[in-house]
Parts: C-alpha cells; sequence; structure tokens
C-alpha cells in the first residue's frame, strides 16, 4: 500500500526588522520551513549599531527591559546569551528634569516622602488611587484621561507625559491608553486599582523563573539581529524587494519579488508581512481592502538622535542614572537625554561620556527637517541646562528617523481587532508589526512566539488527515 505524502508547509516572512526576524525564529521552533524577505542588505531594520572613534552609537533601540522566558530563550537559541550585558549599579536611577534641574525619581516610600517632583496635594492625590473606581466598561480612554482619573494631573504632567514623550516620541492626549498601557488596564480590570494590583503581581513576581532585567549586548543591540540573522542561515534573502503577493487558487501564495531588476517568484502555504504598517497595506490593498485601509491609519512619529561625546570633566553633573526625562512644560527641545556610558560599560573611549539625545516626537515633529549644526546646537543649549555642559563635544553622530515610533492613537483597538483577524477573512495572511501589541523589542519578541502558535495551529487544521 503506497504510504501518504504529508505536505509540509512552508511559510515567508516580509520584512527582516526584529518583528519579522522574531516571527520566523519562532515559526523554526514549531518545524515550519521559513524563509524571510528583506529587501536592504541587513538584517535589523532601524536597529542597528556602530562603532566609531571608540564610541558604541547604537541608531534606534540602546537597551532591552526584559520579564518575558521567551526573551532569554531566543537568546540563548541563537547563541546571543554570553554577548548580554547588564546595566551597572549606578544606572538604576532615573532622573526627571523640574523647574531646569535633573531631580531623582524616588525609589521607595521614604524617597517619596522627599522628594518635590509632587506637591504634597499631588502626593495625597497619588496614594488616594486604589479609592477611584474602575472606568466604565467600553469607555475608551486616552493615557491623559486614564493617568488623570487614576493618580491626577499633576503625575500626568510631571511624570507620565515625559515618560511618553522620550520612550514613545508621543503626546498622553493623543494615545489609547489600552493600548499604550495594557497590562495597567488589565490591572484595573481585574483589581481596580493600579495600586493594589500591582503588589499583588510583585508578591507573584518574587517566585518568577524570569526576573525583570535591563541589558544589551557588548557591541550593541544589533548583535540579536546579527545573531538571527545568522541562526536562519540561507533562510535569509537579502536585497530583495517584494512587490505583490498574489493568493493562487489553490490557497497557496505567490511572492513576486525584484532583485537586481530581476523577478522571482516564491510560492509558499503562508504569509506573514512584518514591514511598517504603511507598506504592509500597499501590500493586500487589492486582496483585503479594509485591514489595508486600517493600517494605513496608523501614525508615526518622527525622531531625530543626537550621539554626543564628552570629556568627563565637561560635564557638571554626575551622571548618576539611566539618563534624565524632560516634561513638555520645561520648553526645551530633548524630549530625554540617555547616558549610554553610565548604563553599560565600553560605550566610550577612556576619560569620555556618550549621551544619546532624543529630539522631535509631537512635540516638535519638524525638527528633524533641521540642518545637523542646528539640531546639535539646539541639544548642546539644553544639555548646557540639564547637566552643566561646558564645552562642545568631542564627537558627535545625527540620526533621523522620519517614521520612528508607531502611535496608538483612539481607535487603535479597532484597528488591532481588524488585522489580527486578517487570517480568518484570508487564510494564511499574517500581520507583525510593532504598531500592533508593543513597540519595544521585548514586545515584538513575545508578538513573534503568538503569532507562531496561531500560525502554527492553522496549518494542524488544514493539513490534519
Amino acid at each position: 500500500m503506497k504510504e501518504k505524502t504529508i505536505h509540509k508547509p512552508t511559510v515567508a516572512v516580509i520584512g527582516g526588522g526584529i518583528s519579522g526576524l522574531s516571527a520566523a525564529f519562532w515559526l523554526m521552533q514549531e518545524g515550519i520551513d521559513t524563509i524571510v524577505i528583506e529587501q536592504s542588505h541587513r538584517a535589523g531594520g532601524v536597529i542597528r549599531s556602530e562603532k566609531i572613534d571608540g564610541y558604541l552609537i547604537d541608531y534606534a533601540a540602546n537597551c532591552l527591559l526584559n520579564y518575558l522566558p521567551e526573551v532569554n530563550t531566543l537568546c540563548e537559541v541563537v547563541g546571543a546569551r554570553d554577548e548580554k550585558i547588564y546595566r551597572s549599579e549606578s544606572a538604576k536611577r532615573r532622573y526627571l528634569l523640574k523647574d531646569g534641574r535633573p531631580v531623582r525619581f524616588p525609589q521607595g516610600p521614604l524617597d517619596f516622602i522627599r522628594t518635590d517632583l509632587w506637591s504634597m496635594k499631588g502626593k495625597v492625590r497619588l496614594i488616594a488611587e486604589p479609592f477611584i473606581p474602575r472606568a466604565e466598561s467600553g469607555v475608551e480612554e486616552t493615557v491623559s484621561e486614564f493617568i488623570t482619573r487614576r493618580f491626577g494631573h499633576e503625575t500626568l504632567e510631571q511624570i507620565v507625559e515625559p515618560f511618553i514623550g522620550g520612550s514613545y516620541a508621543g503626546n498622553p492626549s493623543q494615545l489609547c491608553a489600552r493600548s499604550t498601557f495594557p497590562i495597567l488596564h488589565e490591572i484595573e480590570r481585574r483589581y481596580g486599582s493600579l495600586t493594589v494590583g500591582a503588589l499583588i503581581k510583585r508578591l507573584k513576581g518574587q517566585q518568577s523563573n524570569c526576573p525583570t532585567h535591563l541589558f544589551s549586548f557588548r557591541n550593541g543591540m544589533e548583535t540579536l539581529p546579527r545573531a538571527i540573522r545568522h541562526y536562519l542561515g540561507n533562510r535569509f534573502l537579502s536585497q530583495k524587494r517584494v512587490v505583490e503577493i498574489e493568493h493562487r487558487v489553490d490557497k497557496t501564495w505567490d511572492i513576486i519579488a525584484e532583485q537586481n531588476g530581476k523577478t522571482s517568484v516564491h510560492n509558499v502555504d503562508a504569509i506573514v508581512i512584518a514591514t511598517r504598517s504603511m507598506e504592509a497595506g500597499t501590500l493586500i490593498s487589492s486582496i483585503d481592502p479594509l485591514t489595508s485601509r486600517m493600517l494605513e491609519r496608523i501614525e508615526y512619529s518622527p525622531l531625530a538622535v543626537v550621539y554626543a561625546g564628552f570629556k568627563r570633566e565637561a560635564v557638571e553633573h554626575p551622571l548618576d542614572g539611566i539618563g534624565c526625562m524632560v516634561p513638555s512644560k520645561e520648553g526645551l527641545n530633548i524630549l530625554g537625554t540617555l547616558w549610554n556610558t553610565t548604563l553599560f560599560k565600553g560605550r566610550a573611549p577612556e576619560g569620555m561620556v556618550a549621551l544619546t539625545n532624543y529630539l522631535g516626537g509631537r512635540r516638535h515633529p519638524n525638527i528633524v527637517d533641521k540642518t545637523d549644526e542646528e539640531l546639535l546646537s539646539a541639544t548642546l543649549v539644553d544639555l548646557k541646562k540639564i547637566l552643566g555642559i561646558s564645552s562642545s563635544p568631542d564627537y558627535f553622530h545625527i540620526i533621523r528617523h522620519s517614521a520612528a515610533i508607531p502611535q496608538y492613537t483612539p481607535g487603535h483597538q479597532e484597528i488591532l481587532k481588524t488585522v489580527e483577524a486578517l487570517p480568518d477573512r484570508v487564510p494564511g495572511l499574517f500581520i507583525a508589526g510593532s504598531y500592533l501589541r508593543g513597540v519595544s523589542v521585548r514586545d515584538c519578541i513575545s508578538y513573534g512566539a503568538k503569532l507562531s502558535r496561531r500560525l502554527t495551529r492553522s496549518f494542524t487544521k488544514d493539513y490534519s488527515p
């Protein structure tokens, strides 16, 4: 009797940024034959590291705050674990600018009592959070509305607004609270209070086998996408631009790609599109117009990164922390400044300090159009006020991101539901990206793992005897 041939499904991931690489990695762990098609010559997308004159520059993400076991698993399997470096003890402090001076963020109850980041009225309002009722079911709030309701306007203005400005390049009044802070939204829904819920989760977290830790790599964050690319081997197809995807009558997919003026066709059983939202929308415009329109609604904030190195003696501030976030009410151009040489060793030549400074975002979207000289000048004026810097930099490097960070604007939950339901309408077509469930490297790795499990289940259903 002739044995029945079991079809082994294949998947193509379009886009070799961290979202696409993560999806491909996890699909391979599920035993699925996977290729990655990337239009540039390198992996990692905006994640890029470069060492120049002894300075280690990260173009986008500088580090990874992790509490998920899947991140550790990925690093272990691709061989990046031994390249990890962890933040120094002195980098556990954080600063916020208030009235022109960096103020240390409190690290405990006694620090909270002593700090002047909040007024006495603001502290009382913050402490009263457990007595604030839940939001009504089905009500969509912005981050501003959510934080003001639970903690008061002072916490929003002095703490959350600079965090949103620095970490998301966003404006809290223009972001969906549920999408931007899904964990906080879930804690309120479950426990009624963020304070009570956080205490419960912290007690449970003490038994976790994956404690929270902040790390990077000896040669910068690009170490991770490079390691994943090496792990993929010849499954990573570079310098190929996908121009079209077609759904065939046999339910497979054709991917039409161009390379050096030549066209090639890749036939696969499923596709994961892991490009930016606008490119993904264009690729599926004729296949699923609804999802395409949803993807076109996603906005991005521009960002200018001004990396600068100074002689240590030229900086008055002790730089005894991870960096300083800047509220918009301070009226500066800088959204925040990260102190690389405090955070990790080996980031600058001996006797020098390296600072990564962020400008633009929703506050100053047009600042990325300024010249290098204008950007550097604006940065130095602000650094003099914040850190007491008294000289020109020994070295500087400027990076512009015209579409840096996706914004989870009101209505994002509707976009999310539509995009994630795409495989139900069009079997074999999946979307991944930082514009869905988190902008961090950690979030992208986690989403890739969840997507691979869903895709694997769809294959099990389609190809089961």
